[in-house]
């Protein structure tokens, strides 16, 4: 274990260097839905708390004071207390935290932010409270989410090359009717590949649900859906098939239909070193939410806006594009989003002198925010504490 002073603020960051902890086999590591990161260490007026990690192993924690943290799990309790007690509102279409007006001992305070479709009853908008127990609550107006894009932003022409290894934030489109042969599928959706992931042990490369079959609110039967990359011909070639979908994060798990000859890699396209070697943990996004000066840019990759940046903006935020569909847990972050993006990967950049740099996937990119064009998606923690799925596995080893 590594110990540094982090240069904005007097917040002492440590920081675990080996990359051993991610697990000799690339298996899952057992995950409890609903269960908060571990606080790891408690003394005095602080709290030392997991904010990147990998499976359950922590890779880099932060010290914050007890204030702030009780601050932030009220805002949480708050935060789920009026998602259940408005659940029926049809005009409410997502409820979230966003950063607060003060700050708590350096860090910024956390306040809930409800949104309501435009024209909504004021009636309906009086029924929430300005505040609760102390957390300040906002209401505005805003477009409900769009669910999908019309993705008519640049197509990707290929490379001219012979690799047809598998990464996160190349080109894909989704393609259907795949067990009538590749002679007869048809494609859906352009979208953007996110990263390597694991589920039960076995590796698949993850991106959106919603290039499978156009659109997150309907259903889907994964036996017939797949994705493929243009290749050099110009022509659609079917790389593999989707093995699970969830609708609940907009996010799909994809095999490879030539594993023999092909890999799925750890890298990011655009990043000379290193890959996705876990996640941003729950209590890291609300630390790196309510940092006042923040170093931790957010990193993002699209097959349309290609290399983008930003801050977190909003977190934790349920989302309802329509009736009977909820997208659990999102991230707003100011990196650009475009038609074409979505599946695209959101993560932190942790640079490492001696080692390849460590990225962790912060959210999947699954839409655009309507008024700002942010990117916006479910976020890695979630996907792990529900489902189990893992970011990282094998120990680094050159591939």
């Amino acid at each position: 274990m590594e110990g540094r002073t982090n240069s904005r603020s007097q917040h002492e960051v440590s920081r675990r260097q080996t990359l051993s902890a991610l697990g000799a086999t690339g298996t899952a590591v057992s995950g409890l839905a609903g269960v908060p990161t571990a606080v790891v260490g408690d003394s005095g007026r602080e709290k030392r708390i997991t904010i990147l990690a990998a499976g359950e192993e922590s890779h880099e924690t932060v010290s914050v004071s007890k204030r702030w943290y009780k601050h932030k799990q009220q805002a949480l309790k708050v935060k789920e207390a009026l998602s259940n007690r408005h659940s029926d509102e049809r005009d409410l279409h997502s409820v979230g935290i966003e950063r607060g007006g003060r700050t708590i001992d350096g860090l910024r305070s956390k306040r809930v932010l409800a949104s309501f479709v435009p024209g909504a009853s004021q009636e309906a908008k009086d029924a929430v409270p300005s505040s609760v127990e102390g957390i300040p609550v906002r209401t505005e107006e805003s477009e409900r989410p769009e669910q999908t894009d019309c993705y008519t932003g640049a197509s990707y022409d290929g490379d001219n090359d012979t690799d047809e290894d598998v990464y996160g934030g190349r080109a894909v489109r989704g393609v259907k009717n795949i067990n009538d042969g590749d002679s007869t599928f048809t494609t859906v959706e352009k979208a953007t590949l996110c990263c390597r992931v694991y589920l039960d042990g076995t590796k698949y490369i993850m991106g959106c649900r919603h290039m499978l079959n156009g659109d997150n609110c309907d259903g889907l039967d994964v036996s017939n859906v797949g994705w493929g990359r243009l290749n050099n011909s110009g022509t659609v070639a079917h790389r593999g098939d989707a093995v699970e979908a969830y609708q609940k994060f907009d996010m799909a798990l994809m095999n490879l239909k030539f594993p023999n000859s092909d890999e799925i890699l750890y890298d990011i396209a655009d990043e000379p070193s290193g890959g996705i070697v876990g996640r941003v943990t729950g209590d890291g996004i609300d630390y790196l939410q309510a940092d006042s000066t923040p170093d931790f840019i957010v990193r993002k990759r699209g097959r349309t806006t290609c290399k983008t940046s930003g801050t977190i903006q909003e977190a934790r935020k349920d989302v309802s594009p329509c009736i009977g569909v909820t997208e659990q847990n999102q991230i707003i972050s100011s990196a650009e989003q475009k038609q074409g993006d979505s599946g695209g990967p959101v993560y932190i950049h942790r640079s490492d002198l001696s080692d390849p740099d460590d990225l962790y996937l912060l959210h999947i990119a699954t839409r655009k925010t309507p008024d700002n064009g942010y990117a916006q998606g479910s976020s890695a923690n979630v996907m792990n504490q529900q489902e189990n799925v893992t970011f990282g596995g094998n120990p680094y080893n050159g591939q």
